[in-house]
This record gives C-alpha cells, sequence and structure tokens, in this order.
C-alpha cells in the first residue's frame, strides 16, 4: 500500500529545496531540507558538482547563488518510492539561471534522483543528483533587465 503522507511529505520538501535554493536560504536548508551528511552530485556538459556534508554544500549554496547568481528551478512530474523510513524521488527539473557577473543564462532540464529518509515526523534529503537532459547557454541581451532577483532580501 503507498504511504501518501510519506509521500506528501517529500513533495512538500521538494518544494522547500527549489525555494531555499533560489533565495539563497541556507539556514532552511540546513534545518529542514538536508540531513548533516548529505551529498550531491550534480552532472553536466559544462560542470560537474560532487560534495558531501552541510559545510561543503553550505559552501556551494553560498558560492553559487548570490545578488548577481540566481536563477528559478521547477521540479514536475514526482515518482517516489517510500519504505519504511527511506525512500527514493525521481523528479523532472526545468530552470533558468542568470549569471550577472558573466552576463549567461542557462535554461535547461535535468532528472533529479534524491534519497531520502525519515527524521522524527519529517523527511530530509540524504542524497541528491541529476544529469542534464537539456542544456542552453546564451549571451545576455545588451539592452536585458533584470527588475527583480530571489536572492535580494525584501
Amino acid at each position: 500500500m503507498l504511504d501518501l503522507e510519506a509521500i506528501e511529505r517529500i513533495k512538500q520538501l521538494k518544494a522547500r529545496y527549489f525555494r531555499f535554493i533560489d533565495t539563497c536560504d541556507l539556514t532552511g536548508l540546513q534545518t529542514s531540507v538536508f540531513t548533516a551528511d548529505a551529498c550531491i552530485h550534480f552532472k553536466s556538459p559544462t560542470y560537474e558538482i560532487d560534495f558531501k556534508g552541510w559545510e561543503n554544500l553550505e559552501n556551494f549554496y553560498r558560492q553559487s547563488f548570490t545578488v548577481n547568481r540566481f536563477g528559478m528551478h521547477q521540479g514536475h512530474h514526482p515518482e517516489i518510492e517510500v519504505t519504511g523510513d527511506t525512500a527514493f524521488g525521481r523528479w523532472y527539473l526545468h530552470d533558468i539561471f542568470i549569471n550577472l557577473d558573466e552576463k549567461t543564462i542557462y535554461e535547461g532540464s535535468a532528472l533529479y534522483e534524491d534519497f531520502y529518509v525519515r527524521v522524527g515526523d519529517d523527511w530530509r534529503i540524504s542524497e541528491s543528483r541529476y544529469d542534464r537532459l537539456l542544456e542552453i547557454v546564451s549571451p545576455m541581451a545588451d539592452d536585458m533587465k533584470v527588475t527583480a532577483r530571489p536572492t535580494v532580501k525584501r
């Protein structure tokens, strides 16, 4: 039988993850998304990222999401399998990432594969990885204006 409550909690966890990376909310990522020993592995034609442990993840997210480097991440079509206090999830990612320092825009898709563990009544990500399916890197037009930035505190 499906554990629908666990599946819903995991969906909410992933929603928090996307919101917290887009707004660079490192406290939220640490306290309600990742386990202390979590690891990430993100692979694309232009980069490969591999970190383990909250301190390394925090440094990665702090450097990646700034006032001049920010994005929009959306997860779709979750496939979640719960086995007791662990779970596996696959998500389809669509993202846009703007780098004002390099004047580039990345847009693409990937398949996330996440491993989750139950912590008390909630869930945390213990491992997150993706492989890019599509990646488009474009120069920003000289007349392009960014009028709002998700990483700027309001």
